[in-house]
């Protein structure tokens, strides 16, 4: 027999508040890894919860083993539902949202790139419309040098 605390729900419940904390850090990075990866496997999935703890600083060992709980509970949901789940269950659970701030700097990061690319496309149209206009002089003058059939 393993001498385990179980933690009660009110225990949880009052620990909302720090998880709420974290809860951004957290959803910013899982979202972050399955843009670029997909969904995360179980190293990925640690990774980003130790990415959100960061934010934590210290803690006594009560608080910690009831973070590392609701953590533990997100992570089995994150696992066997994916992001979505998850996430609805933290929204439910501890009335956690997503920062908007989040998506500002998400948004204004790919600003960048959007441009680079708007470059590139512009780039490429004219060097296709230059081998187009190369093209239609060739078969314009093709045509005319051929003997007409009789």
């Amino acid at each position: 027999m393993t001498d385990e605390t179980i933690i009660t729900m009110e225990d949880m419940l009052a620990e909302a508040e720090l998880f709420q904390a974290i809860y951004p850090d957290l959803a910013g990075e899982i979202e972050r890894i399955e843009n670029a990866r997909g969904k995360l496997n179980d190293f990925q999935l640690m990774q980003a919860i130790s990415y959100a703890k960061n934010g934590l600083g210290v803690l006594n060992y009560e608080r910690r083993q009831i973070i590392n709980s609701i953590l533990d509970q997100f992570s089995a949901i994150y696992r066997k539902g994916g992001r979505y789940e998850a996430i609805q269950w933290a929204q439910e659970t501890f009335g956690c949202y997503s920062e908007p701030q989040a998506m500002a700097e998400s948004t204004s990061e790919a600003q960048p790139r959007i441009e680079e690319l708007t470059h590139i496309i512009r780039e490429k149209e004219a060097e296709l419309l230059k081998l187009y206009r190369e093209y239609y002089t060739l078969q314009t003058y093709q045509q005319s040098n051929e003997p007409e059939p009789e």
